[in-house]
């Protein structure tokens, strides 16, 4: 694989293919619930450790304090369901987008629709990742703030539990998260059942994996770039507000929410981008290591 080569060809795919873009942004609308749903249990479970860390409870979540084991048990499986629930919708949409980028590699152009038919056999595929994987990514991002309500009013206690919960299971999340990107790349391109896709996997990435290395590499790089401009611009932003307030004039806070209202369009874009970016970069690598897997000849022009 050509890797020049085939960032141009990357890059090229993200900006032409309007299929892609409208289902990234699809994707955001999946996401929404999802983040909402986990951030608020977090959230829940942080006031309600309130009271150990002497700080006072709103008074609209002092009901939870008396919602029993059970109760909360129940909040834990709803949330579980629903988030895995989420996970197969994003999955797909992700399938699609990988089905795009294909398809535009080799010169077609997919439809949105055409690229969301992905056939019984798929969804089955993907509900089996999202009931398995899907479960356990899902269970260790809640399983942090879970531990912390166990503990009660420790909140020493309950401190040490969640930063030794984001300890261990933070890489854990990274890791399976990357591996059901790939075996949901091996369904959507090949249509295979979950078991025969990480076979397949692990046989491409021993054929090629300095490819996905190197695609691992570009989205993180690209990702830290993105998260390190907004961290300024967002700097900048506060920086203003609290210079207005201060000083007791107007003319900084309309700046700060000035530099907020036109940075977060050029935000969303640029992390739209990369997300795209690296779904064509990975989909590429993927066909090039199926490509040596076969004991075939490189692409004539690098990938």
């Amino acid at each position: 694989m050509n890797p020049l080569y085939t960032i141009r060809e990357s890059i090229r795919i993200t900006l032409h293919s309007g299929s892609m873009w409208f289902l990234v942004f699809l994707l955001y609308l999946v996401m929404i619930p999802a983040f909402i749903l986990s951030g608020g249990f977090g959230a829940v479970t942080l006031y309600l450790m309130m009271p150990g860390m002497g700080l006072a409870m709103p008074d609209f979540l002092l009901p939870l304090q008396d919602l029993s084991t059970a109760g909360w048990a129940a909040y834990f499986l709803l949330s579980l369901v629903l988030l895995t629930f989420s996970s197969l919708l994003s999955w797909a949409i992700q399938a699609a987008m990988i089905r795009a980028a294909d398809a535009a590699a080799d010169g077609h152009r997919l439809s949105v629709r055409g690229a969301m038919r992905l056939g019984r056999q798929r969804w089955i595929s993907l509900a089996k990742l999202a009931v398995t994987f899907g479960l356990i990514i899902q269970a260790a991002g809640i399983a942090p703030p879970l531990l912390a309500l166990a503990a009660g009013e420790n909140s020493t206690w309950g401190d040490a539990l969640v930063q030794t919960a984001q300890t261990v299971l933070l890489p854990l999340s990274t890791v399976l998260g990357i591996l059901v990107f790939l075996l949901t790349m091996s369904v959507a391109l090949e249509d295979v059942r979950p078991r025969i896709a990480l076979r397949r996997i692990v046989r491409l990435i021993r054929a090629g994996w300095w490819g996905f290395l190197l695609a691992c590499i570009l989205q993180g790089t690209l990702a830290v770039a993105v998260a390190m401009a907004f961290a300024v611009i967002l700097a900048i932003a506060v920086f203003l507000l609290m210079l207005g307030i201060l000083s007791d004039s107007v003319i900084e806070s309309v700046l700060a929410g000035a530099v907020c209202v036109f940075a977060a369009p050029v935000g969303i874009g640029a992390l739209t981008f990369v997300l795209m970016f690296s779904t064509v970069f990975f989909t590429l690598a993927y066909r090039e290591a199926a490509r040596m897997a076969a004991g075939e000849e490189p692409h004539p022009v690098g990938c």
